[in-house]
């Protein structure tokens, strides 16, 4: 809970919940036992406003490393759905850095698309907001629309192809499918759209296993048992202010 800290309960059913910053009103099945709600609007406000400023300033080539430095954002939870436009974002400055053209505004447009998708739809709607980001990627790149076929479709497989890699039988982890996706990414951009990135400079060591009450650890690939290693990585990563 971001008000009191206390871990959030995730119901079957959705009841009638007061936002605790906005006083916006709305139906969820996420909340906390001490009855606070933070609404995704609220929660996602500060790191959201950071995220285009450092999307622009990153000078990353491959998408894995570019992802790294996105969720280094200052302010971001552990979780939640200001992640999901990391992966597509990264996946796109990797395309640009290759000298695929892309509309002036993709990175303002690919936040709004991600950040339309509710948090906690990798349990409610099975659908994980990080993976379906990669079809918004996809979308942005082929100008992909409700009406055009092929473009359309092509999106719908780039989520597809995202969602089987994060389909992993594991409790979520914001990070975990983020990752997972643009491993995905690297090799639907490079069969479907002819786009082929570098290799990523950085060994990916996650810096969030103690913080994370569901962490997959072994099961994780990218699960490190190093913590003075996660911490130095953490730091290292850390966006100048």
């Amino acid at each position: 809970c971001m008000v009191c800290g206390l871990a959030l309960v995730y119901r079957e059913q959705g009841e009638i919940v007061r936002c605790d910053q906005c006083g916006h009103r709305e139906q969820s099945a996420i909340g906390c036992p001490a009855g606070h709600y933070i609404c995704d609007a609220c929660h996602s406000d500060r790191s959201l406003k950071r995220l285009p400023e450092v999307a622009r300033k990153t000078t990353a080539q491959a998408p894995e490393d570019i992802l790294e430095e996105l969720i280094r954002l200052p302010d971001l939870p552990l979780h939640g759905p200001e992640h999901h436009a990391m992966a597509g974002l990264a996946l796109l400055l990797a395309s640009e850095r290759t000298d695929v053209k892309l509309p002036e505004n993709y990175i303002e447009e690919t936040i709004r698309r991600s950040m339309q998708i509710p948090g906690g739809t990798c349990g409610y709607h099975g659908a994980c907001g990080g993976a379906v980001s990669m079809g918004v990627a996809v979308s942005i790149i082929t100008g992909a629309t409700p009406v055009t076929g092929q473009a359309r479709g092509m999106a719908h497989r780039a989520t597809a192809s995202a969602l089987l890699r994060c389909g992993d039988g594991q409790a979520r982890c914001c990070k975990r499918a983020l990752r997972k996706t643009v491993a995905a990414g690297r090799e639907f951009f490079a069969e479907e759209l002819g786009i082929h990135f570098p290799r990523p400079i950085e060994k990916i060591i996650c810096a969030d296993i103690s913080r994370n009450r569901e962490c997959a650890k072994g099961q994780c690939p990218y699960f490190r048992r190093n913590r003075k290693s996660n911490i130095k990585q953490h730091l290292r990563f850390r966006p100048a202010s």
